[in-house]
């Protein structure tokens, strides 16, 4: 029997769930209006397993089952980040903070660009429809929160762009909303990469014919590493094979010349306007809100063409509160490269972290104290030379609040990081505002208020050291039960825990 390869293969993925008890398998017609999402939004909140819708109502033979929450968390028996790990071939009961050192290590590892098959090693090409054949408002598409704007075809595909002369090539996530049979809107905002691209076009006059691909059910670690803020200029794919140890196989479009993974689901393809747009959402987002009526015009995405499998999967994300794939993914891959930017920058942090109660608004950013007061540095001057570094990249671009702690705190415990949020800072006096780098637009502060104009400002970096710290050790006791008590006295506690008459 082969050997499962969830990382590199989508059913895979879907297989091991399964095998895992971490899969539920809906046979009964299912609404892809709301019922879905409302199906969806319960299992997230829940920590139960991922549903597979597989009797849509209005779907054809091929044309598709669902899969929700393929990185939501499950529960912690499981492992509760083991969706996520599978992502990356890693053991599922890998923790997050192991899960952002791997991807970290993977980068000093040689790059391995993608290997093109020939079509009849693609099953993406087992069906092939012209852009006449095509009807995407005849496909199940998820109406997933009330109120949205319209049905979300991509919510967990991945865009492919490259720049005109074929150097770089991006691979990444951004919602796209279908608008009628032969057309996608969605999001190609400034810093994103998508829009770097796009903008290489329209520099040489092609800002309406951007050829583009839309894959759906690609190598999970594909779509994993879609999801990171990685440095301009470099190829998402070459990255993704040095994580899988093997090159992803690729296939060329129908219409255009992108190369797109060999084994994805669906592939929808055509060209990118700029300066054609359509209304564009509102849609519930990463923050937990739906603002009603409040759409955008955005640019408009032509599908020209369509491949697909036999019994095509479409993956969806349902974002909302806590905790779903724009935490995940979003906040912990930002994260990964929020710790690499500390180690070139110098800086002595030990770990960064989007702690996913704060909607990946917060980085937190745990500081080794003893290289901390090495530098001979004042709260003031650290809070600056840290806004500087992060809120002025790519990386500090969804964040609008960075917090330091000092080391004895865990920040993937969200109650230790409270706890010194709300004991170890002043609130205005240890908090250092930068208004003049750019807003998170979709930041729900930003969208619904005056800066939405400006799109400057709001961010600011929290100092969650005592100033004393900044000099010297400075001794306290933490009260509670593992860190306030001697070791010898916790453990037989701990050991004698039922003859106390607890269970």
């Amino acid at each position: 029997m082969r050997k499962l390869n969830p990382a590199l293969e989508f059913r895979d993925f879907i297989q091991v769930l399964k095998d895992e008890d971490d899969l539920i398998e809906i046979t009964e017609e299912i609404d892809p209006n709301l019922e879905v999402g409302a199906i969806m939004r319960k299992a997230y909140e829940s920590h139960l397993p991922a549903p597979l819708f597989k009797n849509l109502k209005g779907a054809s033979k091929d044309l598709f089952s669902i899969l929700g929450c393929p990185a939501g968390l499950r529960s912690k028996e499981k492992g509760d980040h083991g969706r996520i790990a599978h992502h990356l071939g890693l053991d599922p009961k890998t923790t997050i903070k192991e899960i952002i050192d791997y991807l970290l290590e993977c980068k000093e590892k040689e790059p391995l660009p993608p290997i093109t098959v020939p079509v009849s090693s693609a099953p993406c090409k087992t069906h092939i429809l012209s852009e006449e054949k095509i009807h995407l408002q005849s496909l199940p598409t998820p109406y997933l929160h009330v109120s949205d704007g319209g049905k979300y075809l991509q919510t967990y595909g991945m865009w492919i762009l490259q720049t005109p002369d074929k150097k770089w090539t991006n691979w990444s996530i951004a919602r796209g909303m279908v608008v009628d049979d032969k057309h996608i809107t969605g999001l190609v905002i400034k810093p994103q990469h998508i829009r770097q691209i796009a903008d290489s076009w329209a520099a040489i006059g092609k800002a309406n014919e951007i050829p583009f691909a839309l894959c759906f059910g690609v190598p999970p670690a594909a779509i994993l590493v879609s999801s990171m803020p990685i440095p301009e200029g470099v190829s998402e794919s070459d990255y993704v094979g040095a994580i899988l140890g093997e090159s992803v196989p690729v296939v060329k479009c129908e219409t255009n010349d992108l190369m797109v993974p060999a084994t994805s689901e669906m592939v929808f393809e055509g060209t990118l306007s700029l300066t054609d747009t359509h209304l564009e959402g509102p849609f519930g987002e990463m923050h937990g809100y739906v603002f009603k009526s409040q759409g955008h015009a955005c640019p408009l995405y032509t599908v020209k063409a369509m491949s697909y499998r036999d019994n095509a999967i479409l993956p969806v994300s349902n974002p909302g509160l806590c905790t779903d794939e724009t935490h995940t993914l979003i906040g912990s891959l930002v994260a990964t490269e929020a710790k690499e930017l500390a180690i070139e920058s110098g800086l002595p942090i030990l770990d960064a972290f989007m702690p996913y109660e704060a909607q990946a608004l917060w980085l937190i950013l745990k500081v080794d104290l003893k290289g901390l007061q090495a530098l001979k540095t004042t709260p003031e001057e650290f809070c600056k030379k840290v806004g500087d570094i992060y809120f002025r990249t790519k990386v500090g671009f969804i964040v609008h609040e960075i917090i330091l702690v000092a080391d004895d705190i865990d920040i993937f415990n969200f109650k230790e990081v409270i706890w010194a949020y709300v004991t170890r800072h002043t609130p205005v006096a240890d908090q250092m505002a930068f208004d003049d780098v750019t807003s998170f637009p979709l930041a729900p502060f930003v969208s619904q208020s005056s800066r939405s104009k400006t799109m400057k400002g709001g961010k600011c970096v929290t100092n969650c050291i005592f100033r004393q710290q900044y000099e010297r050790s400075f001794d306290y006791i933490t009260c509670n039960f593992e860190k306030g008590y001697p070791k010898g006295l916790v453990d037989k506690v701990n050991e004698n825990w039922k003859r106390y008459g607890y269970k």
